[in-house]
């Protein structure tokens, strides 16, 4: 996808870099519309920075709550801020698309109403925020059996698997290695 915000090409790119000069360097903004763009920006540098990887739910909510974003794109965004990584193609699929068309929805929201632009600011992105989610990155599941392991985040079932294929893998090389040394007593006979 080659018109993103983030490749400095968006719909609405030159009003984009316009309201980004509202967003502070840290923290809430004392302006909505600061807040907004700092909301819709997170997500964009989350998706294209890290995959999804960290909990972007309170900037989707509040910009859902604030209706700068439709209950649609809500809904599509959403399942991936709160730590399930994006393993998408880049190339315009339904989470990137959803991403941008929110760039675009809080851009034309904030255009629609200038005031935004002025109106001083009472919340906090992060007050939105809902708990993170640790999912298993070998099946995608989410429940509370997904923990830190040698094979990164995996649920019970998924390392249970993994000790399976290394002890497999293991009486394997025992049994090659014993075949190679049986070979090799062979030959010393022959």
């Amino acid at each position: 996808m080659d018109n993103t915000y983030w490749n400095d090409n968006g719909k609405h790119q030159a009003e984009y870099k316009r309201l980004i000069e509202l967003m502070p360097g840290s923290g809430a903004s004392t302006v909505v519309a600061g807040e907004l763009i700092r909301a819709v920006s997170r997500l964009g540098y989350d998706l294209y920075n890290n995959g999804m990887g960290n909990n972007t739910s309170g900037a989707v909510n509040m910009l859902r709550e604030l209706g700068a974003i439709s209950d649609e794109l809500h809904y599509t965004i959403h399942p991936y801020t709160r730590g399930r990584l994006y393993e998408g193609n880049y190339a315009g699929d339904s989470l990137q698309s959803a991403i941008e068309a929110a760039c675009d929805s809080t851009i034309e929201h904030i255009l629609a109403h200038p005031e935004l632009e002025t109106e001083t600011n009472m919340h906090d992105m992060f007050e939105w925020q809902e708990e993170e989610e640790i999912f298993c990155e070998e099946c995608g599941d989410s429940n509370d059996d997904v923990q830190w392991s040698l094979w990164g985040h995996t649920c019970r079932d998924c390392e249970d698997e993994f000790e399976r294929a290394e002890e497999e893998e293991e009486r394997e090389r025992e049994e090659e290695e014993e075949r190679m040394r049986l070979e090799d007593e062979e030959d010393e006979d022959a």
